[in-house]
């Protein structure tokens, strides 16, 4: 079960790229607001971090006190050295890419959200980042695997038809 945990950080820190569900531009495609060409920068420089096995590269992009939380077991944190030496360790997947990324802006604190398809799965990831003299660490992940089929969460509501079309 703690490799899973492992895997849930992995899947979210490796990516080939990043495709972010903002307004359209006048040449057809999407128009990445400032924070999340930032922070698709930074989600890709983990990833790279990751998928070369470079521990020290990855703790220069994690907080001191960085942690991984998961649904399947969301009271068990997986420490920042445990991460990193997992992360190390595993290799990286056939094929990876984020997307569907919102950066949050509150100041000091970023958070930042996307799918990152992994193969076949996907998981939905929480980041947040926060401000560290003048770069940005990367304090705490939450992720989760996508179930198709699954029940919503209390409190959404499904998009209309008319949404969705605007998202393919």
């Amino acid at each position: 079960m703690k490799r899973f945990l492992i895997l849930l950080g992995l899947s979210a820190a490796l990516s080939a790229s990043a495709a972010a569900q903002t307004p359209t531009g006048g040449r057809g495609g999407p128009v990445p607001t400032r924070n999340v060409a930032i922070f698709t920068k930074l989600e890709n420089a983990l990833a790279d971090a990751v998928q070369r096995h470079d521990a020290e590269a990855m703790s220069r992009i994690l907080s001191d006190d960085f942690e991984i939380r998961s649904a399947p077991l969301p009271g068990v944190p997986t420490a920042r050295d445990e991460a990193v030496h997992a992360w190390a360790q595993l290799p990286a997947p056939a094929s990876a890419a984020i997307g569907q990324m919102a950066v949050h802006d509150y100041g000091e604190l970023m958070v930042v959200s996307f799918v990152s398809k992994q193969g076949a799965q996907s998981f939905f990831v929480v980041d947040t980042w926060k401000h560290a003299g003048t770069d940005w660490k990367l304090a705490v992940r939450y992720a989760a695997p996508i179930v198709e089929g699954a029940a919503a969460v209390p409190g959404t509501v499904a998009p209309s038809a008319e949404a969705l079309r605007k998202k393919m």
